[in-house]
C-alpha cells in the first residue's frame, strides 16, 4: 500500500510539472509592437499587426496571411512574402478561396493566378502567440506591407530585448519601477514600486516612533520607565536602519535591473546611412514572368 501511494504521488507530481511547463505563450512578455507599431522611414510601405486564432498553431499562422490578403482587398494575384532574417522568399497565391504556396531561396518564385496579376509585397518581421485554457492559439504577426502593385523599400530592422541603448530607460531608471513598466515587465515594476513605498513608509513610521520615545524619555524622571523607553527607542531605530538598508538595496537593484535585464521584445528601425539605400526585391512582370527589381533611393 505504501509503495502504491508513493508511485501515485510521484505520478501526480510529474503530471503537475508537465502542466506547469506547458508553453502558453511564445514569449514571457508581450512585444512592444503589439501595442505600438514601428514608424517606417519612408512612405513605400506600412507596418501592420495581423491577428488570427485557431486550434492549431500552423493554421493560425496561415490565417494571418489570409487576413493580410483580405485586408489588402485582393481577390487574386501574387503575394510575395519574405522573412527579414533570411533571404527565403515565399510566393503565395490566393485563388478561388484557396491559398497556394511555393518556397524557394533564389528570390525568383512566382505563381500565376487567374486574371490580372497584382503583386503585394510583405515582410514578416516578428511573431507573438498565446494559447488559452481551451487550447486555442492566438497569433499576432507584424508585417511590413507595401501598397498593391507598388515596390516597397523596407527598413533595416533589429529585434531585441535589450534596452541599454534606449535613452528613456536611463532616465526612468531613477524612478523605482518606472523603467520596468517602460520595458513591459509590469509585475516586476509593481513589486519594486510597491516595495519602495512600503520601505519608505516603514522608515517614516519607525523614525516617528523613535522620536516619540526620545521625547518621552525627556519628560520622565523614573529610571525604570526611562530604561523601558530607551529600549523601545533603540528597537525603532534598528527598524528604521533596516528599512533604510533594504530601501537602498532595492534601489540599487532597480537601477541595475532597469538597464541590464531584458524587457519586452521591440523593433529597432535602423536609419539609412547618408540617406541612401538600395534593395533587390522579387517581383512579377506584367507578362507574368519572375524577376528581380533594384530599388534605389537618395
Amino acid at each position: 500500500m505504501n509503495i502504491r501511494f508513493i508511485f501515485l504521488a510521484i505520478a501526480a507530481i510529474i503530471c503537475n510539472a508537465a502542466i506547469a511547463l506547458a508553453q502558453t505563450a511564445s514569449d514571457p512578455l508581450k512585444p512592444k509592437w503589439l501595442h505600438k507599431r514601428p514608424t517606417p522611414t519612408n512612405p513605400t510601405f506600412i507596418y501592420q499587426v495581423v491577428p488570427s486564432s485557431a486550434y492549431n498553431l500552423e493554421d493560425a499562422r496561415s490565417m494571418t496571411l489570409q487576413s493580410l490578403i483580405s485586408d489588402a482587398g485582393m481577390k487574386s494575384g501574387v503575394v510575395i512574402v519574405s522573412d527579414h532574417k533570411s533571404t527565403e522568399t515565399v510566393s503565395q497565391v490566393w485563388e478561388n478561396g484557396k491559398l497556394q504556396e511555393v518556397i524557394k531561396n533564389d528570390m525568383q518564385t512566382v505563381n500565376t493566378a487567374k486574371g490580372h496579376e497584382v503583386p503585394l509585397h510583405a515582410s514578416l518581421i516578428d511573431e507573438y502567440w498565446t494559447r488559452d485554457n481551451n487550447g486555442l492559439y492566438h497569433v499576432h504577426h507584424l508585417y511590413a506591407k507595401s501598397e498593391l502593385g507598388k515596390m516597397p523599400l523596407y527598413d533595416d530592422v533589429e529585434l531585441t530585448t535589450s534596452y541599454m541603448s534606449d535613452p528613456a530607460t536611463w532616465g526612468l531608471a531613477l524612478i523605482p519601477g518606472a523603467a520596468q513598466f517602460h520595458k513591459g515587465s509590469y509585475l516586476k515594476g509593481g513589486l519594486i514600486l510597491g516595495g519602495t513605498v512600503v520601505l519608505v513608509g516603514g522608515i517614516i513610521f519607525t523614525e516617528n516612533q523613535r522620536s516619540d520615545y526620545v521625547g518621552k524619555i525627556a519628560k520622565t524622571h523614573n529610571a525604570n520607565i526611562k530604561r523601558a523607553y530607551a529600549t523601545k527607542r533603540d528597537h525603532f531605530a534598528t527598524g528604521r536602519n533596516i528599512c533604510i538598508g533594504a530601501g537602498a538595496a532595492l534601489y540599487v537593484y532597480n537601477l541595475i535591473d532597469a538597464i541590464v535585464a531584458p524587457g519586452a521584445r521591440r523593433v529597432i528601425v535602423k536609419q539609412r546611412p547618408n540617406g541612401n539605400k538600395y534593395a533587390l526585391l522579387p517581383t512579377v512582370t506584367e507578362e507574368g514572368a519572375p524577376g528581380i527589381t533594384a530599388l534605389v533611393t537618395f
